[in-house]
Order: C-alpha cells, then structure tokens, then sequence
C-alpha cells in the first residue's frame, strides 16, 4: 500500500453552513488511503439536490457536517491507489460510483465493499457516468418499490429531472405505461426516454389532466417533487389499492383516501445495482442527460442552478475535474 505521491489536491471546500456561493476551491490534503479502501482519481461529479441541502444547513440535526467538507457525493475515475485487502481492483480501473463524501475533488475515498461502487465500462466516458449513481439508484429504488409490471400505468410526477429521467426508463422497461409531467417543450425529450403520455403542468392541474383520460385512476403514482400535504393530491390520481412512492414525506398512510398504498423511500442499492445501470447506460439501453456541465471553478454555481426556482432542470447536472 502506497499513498500517492502528491500531499494536498484541489477542492470545493465549505467552511460553515451558507449558501452555496459561500463556498472555494481551495486546497486540501488528499485522502489517506485505507485498509479494504480505493484512493479514486475523480474525473467527474453529478451534482445532487442532497449535496446542496448538506451544505447549506438544511439536514444539519439529521446528518451534521465537519468543516472544511468537501461536498459530492457522486462520480467517476480511475483508481490511484489500492489499500491493503483490496482484491479485484488496479490501478488505472475506471469506477462509478456513489461517495461517502468529497467528490468535487481531484480525489476521493470510498469503500471498496460498497454497494454502491461498480466498474465504468470502457464506451461510458467519464461525465455520462458521473450522473447516474444516487439519481439512478434511486429511480431503481423507487421502480422496485412500486412493483411496477407489464399492463401497469404509472404516472411519474418530475419526470425531467435527474431521478425522473431513470424512472421513466426503468418503468417502461418493466412494461409499464408510462405517464410524465413536464412542460411542453419535454413532449419530444420525454417520448424518446419512454414516455408514452406527456402532461404539461403549465397547462392546468395535473392530476385533472391525468383523471380525465384515465377515469379509474392509475396503477402507480411516482412522486420526486411534492412533499407534505401535497402528497394527498397526487394520490387522487391513483385507483383504489394504488401505489404513491415518494421521495420526499408526507402524511402518514391513514391519511390517503381509496386504501392507497404509500412508502416514502430512501435509496436503498442492491448488490449488481449500478453496474447494470452503467451497462445500460454503455450500450444506450438507458440514456444519461447531462443538462450542464461546470468546472470545478463554476461549482458553487452549479448548486445554486440545480435548486433555483426559476430554472427548469431537465436531467443532471455535472462538475468536471481534469
């Protein structure tokens, strides 16, 4: 085992809780390698909401931060070194993967047991990857749990995000009848990631929308937007012993009408997980939509874009690392 040989990297470093325009790239000391760890080369960062609440205080009293923190929690690169147990791995293997921490970073540390680490294929490049791990892992959470099937129709409420641009597929390749909000200009974007029905929420409410062309509601309600109270409204769109899953939370089960069934989920990987999502993504079986990519520089920027009200964001967004 053999720490690299550069003592300090460059980083996004956060000294206190604060916007994200409080944050610098600055210099840190690299990661030590550890026993049963992989020291990973970051090539690039996805850019998650999680990231921007961490930071900003939001999650503090459920998962405090130890400053200077380096944010990030998905990316992609190539294993630097290897610590002592570690077998299967080399240098030089391109990985994928979701962080404990600190990939907007030159490098990072993770566990080489981790669920969530898996092998970049070679035709999946270094930005595409780095925008699959939590979104997709999540999509493939929240599909799981809702037991969507063939002859299914489940309505995917935030289908142009990051979480529902995975949805969206991994519904329609279970079979599924895709229905997806968006805006109009999502109608071609969204068909081609399988949707089989758009519903423009700027063009009147959306669960009126869905209920009149489907009068006995839908199979499966999807949810990655709404939260609370609002939750009860996206279950009206489903038929009686439907299925709402959110990522977010809301009221308890008791208080959905028509015997509706509701899990609030967190991401949970499986073993083969995200390596079957960065195959797919490698032989275009799953598109990966980068809406924008930044440098290490425009990070803080990136994170302020991704939860700005006025900004409508269609698939992820991407810090590179040269």
């Amino acid at each position: 085992m053999q720490q690299t040989a550069l003592s300090t990297m460059k980083a996004l470093v956060v000294d206190a809780y604060g916007p994200p325009e409080n944050a610098r790239v600055g210099q840190v000391e690299v990661p030590k390698i550890r026993d049963g760890f992989l020291l990973v080369r970051m090539r690039a960062a996805g850019v998650n909401p999680f990231d921007y609440k961490l930071i900003t205080g939001a999650v503090k009293d459920w998962v405090p931060l130890k400053f200077p923190y380096v944010p990030g929690m998905d990316g992609s690169g190539e294993v630097a070194e290897i610590g002592n147990g570690v077998q299967g791995w080399n240098k030089g293997d391109g990985v994928v993967a979701m962080f404990p921490h600190g990939t907007f970073a030159e490098y990072a540390l993770i566990s080489a047991d981790e669920k969530r680490l898996a092998r970049k294929p070679d035709r999946l490049d270094f930005k595409h990857a780095a925008a699959i791990p939590e979104a997709g892992l999540t999509a493939r959470t929240i599909v799981r749990t809702a037991g969507v099937g063939p002859g299914q129709t489940v309505l995917i409420i935030g289908a142009s995000g990051g979480v529902g641009l995975f949805a969206t597929q991994l519904a329609k390749a279970a079979g599924a009848h895709v229905v997806a909000t968006g805006t109009a200009n999502d109608v071609e974007y969204l068909g081609k990631i399988g949707a089989d029905e758009v519903v423009d929420y700027n063009a009147g409410d959306t669960i009126s929308q869905v209920m009149h062309k489907h009068v006995h509601g839908v199979d499966a309600v999807i949810d990655v937007v709404h939260s609370g109270e609002e939750l009860l409204k996206s279950a009206q769109a489903l038929r009686e012993d439907g299925t709402l899953v959110s990522t977010l939370y809301g009221p308890e089960q008791s208080a959905f009408p028509n015997k509706v069934n509701v899990h609030y989920i967190q991401l949970a990987a499986e073993e083969g997980d995200l390596d079957d999502l960065a195959r797919r993504a490698a032989d275009g079986t799953l598109r990966v939509e980068v809406g924008h990519a930044y440098d290490l520089s425009l990070a803080p920027q990136a994170l302020a874009d991704l939860m700005s009200p006025t900004k409508h964001t269609r698939g992820k967004f991407v810090v590179t690392l040269t």
